[in-house]
């Protein structure tokens, strides 16, 4: 059993598959040998552990994750049920899981998380991208106008 422990201070306790799913933890694990010590993640919180670690408990089995993701990026449709409804979050969440899932090292979250922000923004403009993710539009008009015409000139 693998200990870990949210940078707020929950403990959470997984077996050695569902742990191993994220590459930080196995190289953890494998510099330090069994410990009954938990594991500190301080960049993630224990709220965000929860939905991470419920993704890893689910796929711990799941051999064709890494196999996959070229797969669902041409067709979404090959995307299972249950991913589906575990990336149903609020934006906030969603983008807390892919952040921690980066961090721990775990591919098929981060790519999972990537592909469903990509399928939200490819039908907002790009004021409503900039709305709903907070994104600073920090380009003077002059600047604006310069992407404009190179962008004209690459086509």
């Amino acid at each position: 059993m693998i200990r870990l422990q949210s940078c707020d201070g929950r403990l959470f306790a997984v077996d050695e598959k569902t742990g191993f799913m994220s590459t930080l933890i196995r190289d953890i694990v494998d510099d330090l040998g069994a410990t009954t010590e938990p594991i500190p993640l301080p960049n993630v919180s224990g709220d965000v552990l929860v939905d991470v670690v419920r993704y890893c408990r689910y796929h711990k089995d799941d051999a064709r994750l890494s196999s996959s993701v070229p797969d669902i990026l041409q067709d979404d449709s090959l995307i299972e049920a249950w991913d589906r409804k575990f990336m149903a979050m609020t934006d906030d969440r969603m983008l807390k899981v892919i952040a921690a899932a980066d961090y721990l090292n775990i591919e098929p979250l981060v790519d999972l998380g990537c592909l469903a922000v990509a399928k939200i923004i490819r039908t907002l403009s790009v004021e409503e991208i900039r709305e709903r993710y907070k994104v600073v539009d920090d380009f003077t008009p002059e600047q604006r106008e310069l992407i404009k015409k190179e962008l004209e000139r690459m086509k």
